[in-house]
């Protein structure tokens, strides 16, 4: 399992810190590092807050794989990225993106990308990445 921190914060790390973990899974829920592209592999993602500020939270998570194709493209799944809703009192949060069919085949850097929004709807303050291992993608 890949782990990240958060990496934009205007607040001093003992009020709001956070870290955030990802990993590829295989249709029997294993940890693994080749697919295939039809069949129904994840990429599970973990995160958790925690300081004085987490209950005073209001907004959205944005969570989304970013896919770089060696050698050729970038491209974002799902798209729009998966939204979830700040809830008080609880900074765990967990994610499984489903991959299934997603990617063509071959090899592949894959990011885990959290943004947020806050309550009025405008781009927030509080994100992170994970770099995932290199993924290979098979027919």
């Amino acid at each position: 399992m890949a782990t990240g921190e958060f990496q934009v914060m205007k607040v001093p790390a003992e009020q709001l810190t956070g870290i955030l973990h990802g990993q590829v899974v295989d249709p029997g829920a294993q940890p693994t590092h080749v697919v295939r592209r039809d069949e129904g592999w994840t990429v599970d993602v973990s995160w958790e807050v925690t300081g004085e500020l987490v209950d005073w939270m209001a907004g959205c998570w944005h969570v989304e794989i970013i896919a770089d194709l060696l050698g050729g493209g970038e491209t974002r799944h799902p798209s729009p990225p998966v939204e979830m809703t700040f809830t008080p009192g609880s900074g765990r949060y967990t994610a499984s993106i489903p991959m299934r069919g997603q990617l063509t085949a071959g090899t592949y850097d894959l990011v885990v990308n959290l943004t947020t929004t806050t309550a009025a709807g405008t781009a927030g303050a509080l994100g992170g990445f994970v770099v995932l291992s290199k993924i290979l993608v098979r027919e």
